[in-house]
């Protein structure tokens, strides 16, 4: 099978977020703020809509878990949102290779200290902890059944709990635990049908008294001499007519991106589709075809919730991913068809 594991390689960039990061740091407490009044009677879909708006609009630093099958990883993150309403962001990864990566906007610096190479990126799929949240609460509640769980404590601070449980096999369950004074996501878990945790982030210290400063924003990297930059990613562009479409999408998915873009180990651009049900993001890529490729066939990865689907179509090769079941990539896959001219 080898021919899966180069599409893995190729694509699980993409689609994986942040990565995976090795390690784990041990619970502790954070910089608590509490609020002046307790925070009012909500219902589960207005606490989806606090989740959604404090990640990206309050500013916080703090140090976080991913845990998947593959192992635990640990990252800090520092966010703001500047004067001129420009979210700031910046992610390094404490374990593994040392990486960093700011963000401004939707834009993504990758800096890469091994190699002196800093890629300048799009964010446009994957789970980005702890904005999971990218779609409007009322249409995520179309597709998953929303209700409250308990109040519990994580890294110090109490923390209320919102489950969605899917209306069909098309997406997968999720919980999400959110600070009760500002409604920052502090934990959250993904789960398959067999109600087995695929995926969980965690902080494990937070600091949410508001005194991140924008100079801590920025890279550590930034003016070292010897670096080169790499921006073919940018070149792509968000709203190019790739020429291909998903005839029947799963209820609830829409598209939230195309383009074209080159790709490492690709001698032809690929044209890239992104569909999002507001908490689920699937990726469908499209290339010529060539004598290296797994046809066609669905599956699981071994060590992340991402679950791929591959499929000829005329002399090009369709391979569908995303943080969803077998049955949504396979079913997005047999829809994947050119359009007429």
């Amino acid at each position: 099978m080898k021919s899966w594991s180069k599409s893995q390689s190729v694509f699980a960039a993409l689609i994986a977020g942040t990565g995976l990061f090795a390690g784990i740091a041990g619970a502790q407490t954070g910089h608590r703020v509490s609020p002046a009044s307790p925070p009012p009677l909500l219902d589960a879909r207005e606490w989806l809509d606090r989740i959604a708006k404090s990640a990206r609009e309050l500013p916080y630093t703090g140090v976080f878990i991913q845990q998947t099958a593959d192992g635990v990883s640990t990252s800090r993150i520092t966010h703001l949102v500047d004067r001129q309403g420009v979210e700031l962001e910046k992610l390094e990864m404490l374990d593994g290779p040392q990486t960093e990566i700011i963000r401004r906007n939707e834009e993504m610096f990758c800096y890469h200290p091994d190699a002196k190479i800093v890629r300048v990126d799009r964010r446009i799929s994957g789970r980005f902890f702890p904005s999971l949240i990218s779609g409007n609460p009322k249409l995520i509640a179309d597709n998953y059944r929303v209700s409250l769980g308990n109040v519990e404590r994580v890294a110090g601070f109490d923390c209320q709990w919102v489950i969605l449980e899917p209306r069909d096999a098309m997406r997968y369950m999720q919980k999400l635990c959110a600070e009760l004074g500002t409604g920052l996501l502090l934990r959250a878990r993904l789960y398959s049908d067999r109600n087995q945790m695929l995926e969980q982030f965690m902080f494990t210290q937070l600091d949410l008294s508001r005194s991140v400063a924008k100079q801590s924003l920025k890279s550590r990297f930034e003016q070292l001499p010897g670096w080169q930059t790499n921006d073919s990613a940018k070149s792509a562009n968000a709203a190019a007519d790739t020429g291909w479409k998903v005839a029947n999408l799963p209820a609830g998915f829409k598209k939230v991106a195309e383009m074209i873009r080159t790709m490492a180990g690709r001698s032809a651009p690929v044209s890239q589709l992104v569909f999002s049900d507001g908490l689920s993001h699937v990726s469908v890529f499209v290339e010529p075809m060539r004598g290296d490729l797994q046809t066609s066939g669905a599956r699981m990865t071994d060590d992340s919730p991402i679950a791929f689907a591959m499929r000829p179509v005329a002399d090009h090769q369709v391979t569908v991913m995303g943080e969803v079941p077998v049955a949504a990539v396979q079913a997005i896959a047999d829809s994947v068809m050119q359009k007429r001219r």
